[in-house]
């Protein structure tokens, strides 16, 4: 089998960016860059990684050479910062009292969570089914789409991340992913279109 070439949103390894690298890269996070490279996988749009980050606090990323910057990625951190005093709080009371809760049982927590989303959604949508991340949630909205609507066609946002799942990844419209698993998703089609639809 032969891995797919690379495109330019699975790497970067322009001129600038080895340019930048030399003049800003220190030994530690040369070598950690180097250690990261030997055991992850390649992903799209992250590979190779920029720097090596030490802290996080509000809005700033410290490198390991103790220069700090915006965040302006975040991956959702970026609503409340990262290290924010109330959800590690939170989280720490939760992680205490209750910190898993299979499926089977229900759990005040997860009762008041479903409750508050069903009060403040649109429309009649009443009903929540909670999942491990977005890549799940998007499979699984695909799926409860399909049942209800008896279609099978899907229309998203071209260019755009729904998630790195089989069927998430293929109503993505990213160009690795659409042309590597697309075609196996039957009825996915990207296009410039602001939501995410069964047709």
């Amino acid at each position: 089998m032969t891995a797919p070439s690379e495109s330019e949103s699975d790497t970067n390894l322009s001129p600038q960016r080895r340019a930048w690298a030399d003049k800003n890269l220190d030994p530690e996070a040369r070598t950690l860059l180097a250690e990261d490279e030997k055991y992850f996988l390649r992903q799209s749009v992250s590979t190779p990684c920029l720097n090596v980050i030490v802290k996080a606090e509000g809005i700033w990323i410290e490198d390991t050479a103790g220069r700090r910057c915006m965040d302006f990625h975040g991956n959702n951190v970026h609503h409340i910062g990262y290290g924010h005093p109330r959800l590690k709080r939170a989280i720490a009371d939760q992680m205490d009292r209750l910190p898993f809760a299979p499926r089977r049982y229900t759990n005040g927590p997860a009762v008041a969570l479903a409750a508050k989303l069903a009060e403040i959604a649109p429309g009649n949508l009443s009903k929540v089914l909670f999942t491990t991340g977005g890549s799940d949630a998007v499979e699984v909205a695909i799926k409860i789409a399909r049942a209800a609507t008896k279609r099978y066609k899907t229309l998203s946002f071209w260019d755009a991340f729904h998630g790195a799942g089989f069927g998430s990844a293929a109503v993505g419209g990213e160009v690795p992913a659409d042309t590597r698993t697309a075609a196996l998703i039957r009825g996915s089609r990207a296009s410039k279109v602001g939501l995410t639809l069964a047709l």
